[in-house]
């Protein structure tokens, strides 16, 4: 145990750092500032405490009536070069004019559970509640991560480590600033497969704790969109599959996962957002049409879509394209915010890369269990958005977003890095170097950038966020410049500390097992 323990201090700081970085992109947008945030702020203002007065539902069920100052909340989208200064202050904030709006989730678009948590925040007060609902994300993901990782053999914590450090740049972080489910997807997909995992390999109360975080993650996946229960199945399915032993023992722990996703399939039938899986997104059926989604706004002259495709050439087109939504997770083509944020190529060229260099070690030695199931996301990276696309009639590019596959790309970076408790994944120096300059330029350029779109619009620019700032958070007492700067630092050390301790050979084989039954990875 000395080597551990000797670490103790150093990984104390994780979660410090974490916090720090992770609040920098909380204050990085404005309110509004997520794609479809005016959806998802009504849809949690009408499940709050205050919805008999600030959300109602006309006799016709045509939409709702909600403050027209949530409706209106993102008065920038579409249009880089105009900051978030078009917010106003004051009574523009206010709750008491109500305007019509079909951007909501009155038709059960969306599983009630996140709505539900989030609607308990808010107030009359729309910017406190909103950022509230961001520090309540960052909350629940300190928690549950900082326990998993505490909880977890010492041989899995690597996995934890790698599958957020790999998938958060640009979009994950991102999504910390907005009020999106698309965050708890995410993070529940690519927590609840980890912690199942650790509960198969564990005893005690170890196992008790790595149960319940399980649960935790999965009700968050489940609960905030209708495809990350499918996601989180599907990696429900992938653990089981690699712990599986013939034994009354597992048997008996496959109860829980079994259970939990039965849950998770019911969230999903109720969900109205699961009917576009068979008809395909079409824009109309969840969005106001004269407003438009996010998505609805991608420049049609930007890739294939722009060509008039049908049949069989659709389908090829779909198929050679469908890699486009994969990149675009980190950053490829596909902007933050409402898509109107594009990023330099050096962001995505560095996060592909690390996750290419970490992921082609994690291949070493792989055995048949888990090579099917890596196999498996794969497979169904490929063929849902191209089935989606292909019942809506439309071209990658078009209605389906990458942050919809962010799970599922969390989920294979998961499957990537578990390995046998005898071969870790180990980085040479100057492979981790490569990793934390990759990650951490990355995200520095990305944060920078975001910043900038909303404080003066893409149209000034100059490193020096400070100069002619047109908004800010009032009260604030830290300047944009301050957020970034301390912002990126603490994101560079935490990938430092983490990358060095996920990716050095300290781990002896005893120390791995300590507290764990051994199961290796099949």
């Amino acid at each position: 145990m000395p080597a551990f323990f000797h670490r103790l201090p150093r990984l104390a700081l994780a979660p410090v750092l974490a916090a720090v970085a992770l609040m920098a992109w909380v204050l990085a947008s404005p309110v509004g500032a997520g794609p479809d945030d005016d959806f998802h702020l009504v849809s949690s203002w009408c499940a709050g405490p205050t919805a008999a007065e600030t959300c109602e539902v006309p006799d016709s069920g045509d939409g709702v009536y909600a403050p027209k100052a949530i409706v209106d909340i993102a008065c920038f989208r579409f249009e880089p070069t105009q900051s978030a200064a078009c917010q106003g202050s004051g009574s523009t904030w206010s709750l008491e004019t109500l305007a019509q709006t079909g951007r909501a989730n009155y038709l059960g678009t969306y599983p009630p559970v996140y709505y539900a948590i989030t609607g308990a925040l808010t107030s009359d007060d729309v910017q406190a509640s909103a950022v509230g609902m961001r520090v309540l994300s960052v909350v629940l993901f300190l928690g549950l991560t900082s326990t998993l990782y505490a909880l977890l053999p010492a041989h899995r914590r690597s996995t934890l480590a790698w599958v957020f450090l790999l998938t958060a740049v640009p979009l994950g972080l991102f999504l910390f600033g907005t009020n999106n489910p698309s965050l708890w997807a995410w993070i529940g997909v690519g927590a609840a497969p980890i912690a199942l995992l650790g509960f198969y390999e564990t005893e005690g109360r170890r196992r008790v704790g790595l149960g319940v975080v399980f649960v935790i993650a999965a009700l968050m996946a489940a609960g905030a969109r209708s495809d990350a229960a499918v996601f989180l199945c599907l990696g429900i399915g992938a653990i089981v599959t690699i712990a599986y032993r013939n034994s009354r023992r597992f048997y008996l722990s496959s109860l829980l996962p079994g259970a939990t996703a039965l849950v998770a399939l019911a969230l999903f039938a109720g969900a109205y957002l699961a009917r576009g899986g068979a008809s395909g997104f079409t824009g109309e059926s969840f969005d106001d049409p004269e407003r438009g989604s996010a998505i609805d706004r991608l420049d049609p002259g930007e890739g294939p879509e722009a060509m008039p495709l049908t049949g069989f050439s659709l389908l090829a087109s779909n198929l050679l394209n469908v890699t486009r939504l994969w990149t675009g997770v980190f950053g490829d083509g596909w902007g933050l915010g409402w898509l109107d944020t594009s990023l330099p190529a050096i962001v995505p060229t560095a996060t592909v890369a690390a996750l290419v260099l970490v992921g082609a070690l994690g291949l070493a030695s792989l055995r048949w269990r888990r090579a099917l199931m890596i196999g498996g996301v794969v497979l169904v990276l490929v063929v849902l958005p191209v089935v989606v696309l292909q019942a809506g009639g439309d071209a990658v590019g078009e209605q389906l977003q990458p942050r919809y596959l962010l799970p599922l790309i969390a989920l294979l970076v998961v499957l990537l890095t578990i390995r046998p408790t005898d071969r870790p994944i180990i980085l040479s120096r100057a492979q981790r170097l490569v990793v934390v300059l990759a990650l951490s330029v990355a995200n520095f350029v990305a944060l920078h950038l975001n910043i900038r779109r909303y404080v003066t619009g893409i149209d000034e620019s100059g490193p020096n966020l400070d100069a002619g700032v047109e908004w800010w958070w009032p009260g604030l007492p830290v300047s944009p410049n301050a957020v970034w700067l301390i912002g990126s630092v603490a994101f560079a050390l935490l990938v430092t500390l983490l990358v060095n301790t996920a990716a050095s050979p300290v781990v002896t084989m005893s120390q791995s097992n300590a507290g764990a039954r051994p199961s290796p990875v099949r």
